[in-house]
């Protein structure tokens, strides 16, 4: 009794109609197009790029977050110069009333500089006694 279903038909008799199989690829194919494309697409831009950010980087070694900024901090890692923009502003101080401008400067996102991590990893490669070059 426990193997019967409410059809007459077997399970597994319709899952082999080549039909069935036809419509369900035909169904699911462009979403899988859509995902393939994307991570192909993020995988050449990260083994393409001089330089990638914190988080991305740390997905791409499989590490955590914390691991990583233990890494800046050694200087196992080194961080990409990013554009700063100086820009004024014109403030009212409070207990003088007088107008004073204030001259700040406000820094970019840290990037991870990937191409001095590559090449740090390419000059061990060539001093390791077990690869010949």
């Amino acid at each position: 009794m426990h193997t019967e279903n409410a059809n007459s038909q077997n399970a597994f008799d319709l899952v082999q109609s080549k039909d069935f199989i036809a419509s369900v690829a035909a169904i699911l194919m462009p979403a899988l197009s859509e995902a393939v494309n994307e991570a192909v697409e993020k995988a050449v831009s990260l083994s393409t790029s001089p330089t990638m950010s914190k988080q991305d980087f740390a997905s791409a070694n499989r590490i955590s977050m914390s691991v990583l900024e233990k890494w800046i901090a050694n200087g196992v890692v080194l961080l990409a110069p990013t554009p700063s923009v100086t820009y004024t502003q014109a403030r009212k101080n409070k207990k003088t009333g007088e107008i004073v401008e204030t001259t700040m400067t406000k820094h970019g996102n840290p990037l991870i500089n990937v191409a001095a991590w590559r090449e740090k990893n390419r000059q061990q490669a060539l001093k390791c006694r077990y690869i010949k070059p």
